[in-house]
């Protein structure tokens, strides 16, 4: 029953965006039930915030019925959102999985550890970018126990504030290149939700303001490595190895990109429908590759089967991250509808929140959320979805979206309940509070004023 649930909610879910009328209606109604069948039967295994998510969003579902007029267009909306990114997870878990048995990925992962200590965090904290647009946050477990490996006494000379100074500046350099993808990401979650929220916008006229935001939490985060670097100590001589693999791994992400691009503009979709079919294509492609070198078969047939035997596993791995982002969706499309866009623009201008400040508050708001537990999935799908319609606060809609997908990153290296912050802190066996405010807390301090200007400046530049 599960392992055939959500990939027919996946089948129905494409063919709603991409085949004609009568298709259309066909695959809607396949969607729904196989999603709904795929949350009953995961709800024992889902966590404290997916469930609670899931009981608001099913609360304020009975108040529409109960006290609005035409209640059924809302709820059926709404549930077609959540089976939209059931699906778009669901595509990247696929991705994931090719992902995770492939040599290439520790090959490549070995390149980015093993540099001299200068080099180490452009390299580290680029990779983990890189990285996080096809594993997501599968490079954390990746790289973080490879550094615990690569770090050991004798790799630092024998001393170990060495070693302790090792593990803390490659750990920062990877969370802070994770948190980067929001912001780079074609793949992303991040754009899914501010592209499908924000019908208006595009990834053409996201990127010109993303990339440079992007650029200065890099560069700001190196700036901070070299300038806190204990001179002191003698790091000791490291051999680099051959960055073959890693040239290799930078061909196949890119190619990856250029296939959603590719069938973004073929099939005339939005990127986050052009990421529900390239995603899978990808994965089953780099799976037969791998399924092939292993001799006894074609490897498209190898990799199928194997994805196929093993599709309750990897589908219901997931379970969480469906339950969280989809439900976040469903609950802003049950809300939306239901507030006054004029109303509500009028307060913020009344409040002094318009334009820039309107930008700067939107992103406090899912920071100080994140601090007391709710993931940004929640508020930023919701922010994103009330204004969608920007002009109401006197602000392009490039200014609030990267506003809030700042603000996504800014959460992933301050908030210790989130789940990058949980798997390093399982890793290095440190409380998640140590590494959000006390490992990376000046980083913190110092980047949100730069990117409260920077968000002044763009506004002001459109």
């Amino acid at each position: 029953m599960l392992r055939f649930s959500l990939p027919v909610c996946m089948i129905g879910t494409l063919m709603a965006l991409t085949a004609n009328s009568g298709l259309q209606d066909l695959g809607l109604w396949m969607a729904r039930p196989a999603l709904l069948l795929y949350l009953i039967v995961q709800w024992p295994r889902q966590g404290l915030l997916a469930k609670g998510l899931q009981l608001v969003a099913l609360t304020l579902a009975a108040a529409v019925t109960i006290f609005h007029d035409q209640p059924l267009p809302i709820l059926v909306d709404a549930w077609d959102r959540f089976c939209f990114f059931a699906t778009f997870v669901s595509a990247l878990g696929l991705l994931r999985v090719s992902a995770m048995r492939s040599r290439l990925i520790r090959d490549a992962g070995q390149v980015l550890i093993r540099q001299r200590p200068t080099w180490r965090y452009p390299t580290l904290s680029l990779g983990s970018a890189l990285f996080g647009m096809i594993v997501n946050i599968g490079v954390l477990n990746l790289f973080g126990a490879m550094i615990q490996r690569s770090n050991s006494l004798k790799a630092a000379g024998g001393d170990r504030a060495i070693q302790a100074v090792r593990e803390r500046r490659m750990i920062m350099a990877m969370l802070r290149g994770f948190s980067l993808a929001p912001l780079v990401s074609p793949l992303g979650v991040t754009l899914a939700v501010i592209l499908s929220s924000m019908p208006q916008l595009s990834w053409s006229k996201l990127a010109p303001v993303a990339f440079p935001t992007a650029a200065i939490v890099f560069v700001l985060g190196w700036t901070l490595d070299w300038w806190l670097r204990p001179r002191h100590l003698t790091a000791p001589v490291v051999t680099r190895p051959s960055p073959e693999p890693l040239f290799r791994f930078i061909a196949l992400a890119l190619g990856i990109t250029v296939l959603v691009f590719a069938v973004s503009l073929g099939l005339d979709v939005r990127l986050p429908v052009a990421v529900l079919i390239a995603c899978p294509l990808s994965a089953v492609a780099w799976m037969a590759v791998q399924r092939r070198r292993l001799g006894g078969g074609t490897g498209v047939v190898r990799a199928v089967t194997l994805l196929g035997r093993h599709s309750r596993l990897i589908f219901g791995a997931s379970r969480n991250e469906i339950a969280v982002l989809g439900g976040s969706a469903f609950l802003g499309g049950l809300l939306i509808p239901l507030v006054d866009q004029a109303w509500l623009g009028d307060l913020l201008i009344a409040t002094g929140l318009h334009g820039a400040p309107a930008a700067v508050a939107a992103m406090l708001i899912v920071l100080l959320l994140a601090q007391v537990g709710l993931n940004p999935i929640v508020s930023v799908t919701l922010i994103a979805g009330l204004f969608a319609d920007t002009h109401v606060i006197g602000l392009e809609p490039q200014v609030l979206a990267v506003a809030l997908m700042s603000a996504w990153s800014l959460a992933m290296i301050s908030s210790p309940f989130t789940a990058a912050m949980m798997v390093l802190a399982q890793l290095t066996g440190r409380s998640p509070y140590t590494l959000a405010w006390r490992w990376d807390g000046l980083f913190f301090l110092l980047l949100l004023p730069l990117i409260s200007a920077w968000l002044f400046l763009v506004d002001w530049l459109y």
